[in-house]
């Protein structure tokens, strides 16, 4: 008899539904949180893309120097400056970047590759200027 009961009463039970998912907040909110730090990085990459335009600039219109010769004088005459914008800046928005692309990763759950590259490319954006800005400083 309580056997039959248990039974009706699973039967007439419904399915729970999830209305709202706290994962799909989490993952819009690490989105924003990426683009945003994607453009910080961009503002910040932007100093040493500026003097890379001057340095090309003056190899342009001074005809005795080059990009590489511009850049070794650069180094000569501001060391630390130097260091700063073209090795540690760049070098810490590939990180922050990286760590950013990872946890989108990880919170969407391993998505397509159009879908997941279409949510970070500003951050492989920021990562590719980065190490533009490496490879242009340390030849």
């Amino acid at each position: 008899m309580e056997t039959e009961k248990f039974e009706e009463q699973l039967i007439r039970m419904s399915k729970p539904g999830v209305t709202h998912l706290k994962h799909q907040d989490m993952l819009a909110e690490a989105i924003v949180k990426a683009k945003d730090k994607s453009v910080l990085s961009g503002w910040w990459l932007s100093i040493p893309l500026y003097i890379i335009a001057a340095l090309l600039m003056k190899s342009f219109f001074m005809r005795s120097t080059t990009l590489v010769t511009n850049m070794h004088e650069f180094k000569g005459h501001d060391v630390y400056a130097s260091l700063l914008f073209f090795v540690l800046m760049p070098v810490v928005f590939i990180v922050i970047n990286y760590i950013s692309i990872r946890k989108i990763y990880f919170l969407s759950g391993s998505p397509k590759t159009v879908r997941f590259l279409g949510s970070v490319w500003l951050q492989l954006l920021a990562i590719i200027t980065s190490l533009f800005i490496i490879i242009i400083y340390s030849i």
